[in-house]
């Protein structure tokens, strides 16, 4: 029976001392091949060889006797190495099992990043917060008296008789305090332009990095008898290559396995593009009108300025001395200005990962 026959070639094996057995694979099919494959199935003596007591060592390799693993490197095994276009055969028959799927070629296309733009800036306005009436017409000469009019703090607009100077106010003698008013800035608040990233159209070429080479590295049984610095593994089949391999780049040994391959388990794409930013807005300003009034209700004619949050206003007041009773503004509004927009550069790279190398016999 076939156990019999296990149990007798293991035994004639391991008397064999001389010889390097490696890789023994036992076949559990249906014994084709064998050399009492035509016996009686019932026979036992039929599938088991007869020693008569003498062990015979002069039994081949059953597949190739390869040089021993040199060095650190391992033993022996079958490795493809190709385009990796999905045309890679698989493992052999002779070295079924797949052992490491690896890659070379690293094929890196571009990473497309940015342009980096800004939307119109955005900001709120705050009313002037400083109103000044001067005894002298515009632009007042440096130690002219200056008589305020200051609004309420966090002032809105709305009819206000803070600050109020009376009709004939005299300043310095007979002067009028009121023969012009200076109105401060406007205040920009909050503001800011939003950056807009250049993102990768739909219709780009995929920007993933992929592989030229694959190796393949299957193992395989083969058993036998080979010379001491020999090993019985699968027979070359194919594209595949008896080879040796090990973790690192190294040179690989200056006998039989000559053919350097360097190969990586992967990859780690550490490539970005830096984030989209915005500088600080120029061109924006804040503008409302402001009224002065002769009476506390706001109800008569009154003065009438621009005011802008560029620089201060001054305008003349005809005739002099005149009061302000009271005071009011429109809503301020904001006109948009324009960011410099920086950023959207490619940074990074592709790292390589588990460098792997593979010697192979020519």
């Amino acid at each position: 029976m076939k156990g019999s026959f296990v149990v007798a070639l293991v035994s004639s094996l391991v008397a064999c001392s001389e010889g390097l057995i490696t890789y023994i694979e036992l076949d559990a099919g249906d014994g084709g091949g064998s050399p009492d494959a035509g016996a009686d199935a019932g026979d036992e003596d039929a599938d088991v060889p007869s020693t008569d007591g003498v062990v015979d060592c002069d039994f081949q390799c059953l597949g190739d006797c390869a040089p021993f693993r040199p060095g650190d490197f391992s033993l022996p095994v079958l490795a493809y190495i190709g385009p990796d276009d999905g045309t890679a055969p698989g493992c052999p028959d002779t070295a079924p099992v797949e052992q490491f799927i690896w890659h070379d070629g690293i094929q890196i296309p571009p990473k497309p990043c940015g342009p980096c733009s800004c939307g119109p800036s955005t900001g709120a306005c705050s009313l002037p917060s400083s109103i000044t009436a001067h005894a002298a017409p515009c632009t007042p000469p440096e130690g002219t008296i200056a008589t305020p009019t200051n609004p309420p703090e966090a002032w809105e607009g709305s009819c206000t008789a803070e600050g109020a100077i009376p009709e004939g106010l005299a300043c310095g003698g007979s002067l009028p305090c009121v023969q012009s008013i200076t109105i401060g800035p406007l205040a920009i608040t909050d503001e800011l332009c939003v950056p807009v990233d250049g993102a990768e159209s739909p219709t780009q070429s995929p920007t993933v990095p992929t592989w030229g080479t694959i190796a393949r590295v299957c193992e395989g049984s083969a058993f036998g008898q080979c010379l001491a610095d020999e090993h019985c593994v699968p027979a070359p089949v194919g594209d595949y290559h008896q080879c040796v391999q090990r973790l690192g780049i190294h040179d690989c040994p200056a006998e039989e396995y000559t053919v350097r391959h360097v190969l990586f388990e992967g990859f780690q794409d550490e490539r970005v593009c830096t984030p989209c930013t915005c500088g600080t807005p120029s061109g924006s300003y804040c503008k409302a009108n402001l009224s002065f009034y002769p009476d506390g209700s706001c109800s008569e004619a009154p003065l009438t300025a621009s005011a802008s949050s560029l620089k201060s206003t001054c305008f003349d007041v005809n005739p002099s001395g005149q009061a302000i009773a009271a005071k009011s503004a429109t809503v301020p509004t904001y006109h948009a200005g324009i960011c410099q927009a920086s950023g959207g550069e490619l940074s990074g790279d592709v790292q390589l990962l588990g460098p792997r190398t593979l010697c192979c016999r020519p």
